[in-house]
C-alpha cells in the first residue's frame, strides 16, 4: 500500500511539474514620467543654437589623411580633457581663453541669449542669461563638464566639428578651429 501510494504520489508530483504556465500577458511600457530638469545639473547636450544644423557642414566633409585625422582627435581630446578640468572647476576666466572672438560675441549677445532663454530647461527653471558670464554657468558648467569626445569630422583644412554621443545619438560638443597651434571654440557665420 505504501509502495502504490508512493508511486500515485511521485506521479502526481510528475506530471503537476510538467504542467506549464499559462503565458504571462505582454509587457506593456510604462509610460515615461519625467520630471523637471534641477537647474545645476543637466545631464543632456548643450541646449544652444550650436545644435542647429550647420550649413552644408555635413555635406563638405574635409578629407584628411588617416594620420592626421588621428593626430587632430588626439589634441582635440586633450584639449576637451583640459576644458572638462576648467568648467568642472567653474574657472570662467580661463575658460575665456579657449574661446575665439566671434564665438564670445555671438554667445554674449542678447539676441541668442533671448533665443537660448526660450529652452525648456531654463525656462522651467525661471532661469534667465543675460550675459555670456550666466551662459558659462547655466549651460556650459552642467553640460560640458564631463564631455567625451566621439569623433571629429573636418570641415575645412583648420575647422572640425568635435562629437560625442549621448543616448545613442551623435551630439555636437564643439567647432573647432585651429590658428596657429593653438584650438579655439568658434563660430562659423
Amino acid at each position: 500500500m505504501k509502495i502504490i501510494l508512493s508511486i500515485l504520489l511521485f506521479t502526481g508530483l510528475f506530471f503537476y511539474s510538467c504542467v506549464s504556465e499559462k503565458p504571462a500577458p505582454p509587457a506593456q511600457a510604462e509610460p515615461v514620467v519625467q520630471e523637471p530638469a534641477s537647474p545645476v545639473v543637466q545631464e543632456e547636450p548643450e541646449p544652444e543654437p550650436e545644435s542647429e544644423p550647420e550649413p552644408s557642414a555635413e555635406d563638405e566633409k574635409y578629407q584628411v589623411s588617416e594620420e592626421l585625422y588621428q593626430q587632430t582627435f588626439d589634441e582635440i581630446e586633450a584639449l576637451i580633457k583640459e576644458l572638462n578640468q576648467v568648467i568642472s572647476k567653474k574657472q570662467y576666466d580661463r575658460w575665456l581663453k579657449y574661446l575665439s572672438t566671434g564665438y564670445i560675441r555671438k554667445y554674449n549677445s542678447q539676441e541668442v541669449l533671448d533665443l537660448i532663454n526660450e529652452y525648456p530647461q531654463l525656462k522651467d527653471n525661471g532661469i534667465v542669461l543675460k550675459n555670456l558670464r550666466d551662459y558659462f554657468d547655466w549651460v556650459v558648467v552642467p553640460s560640458r563638464s564631463r564631455a567625451v569626445l566621439g569623433e571629429i569630422v573636418f570641415v575645412g583644412e583648420t575647422k572640425v566639428i568635435a562629437y560625442s554621443s549621448f543616448e545613442g545619438k551623435r551630439a555636437k560638443l564643439y567647432q573647432l578651429e585651429k590658428n596657429e597651434d593653438n584650438w579655439s571654440i568658434t563660430v562659423w557665420e
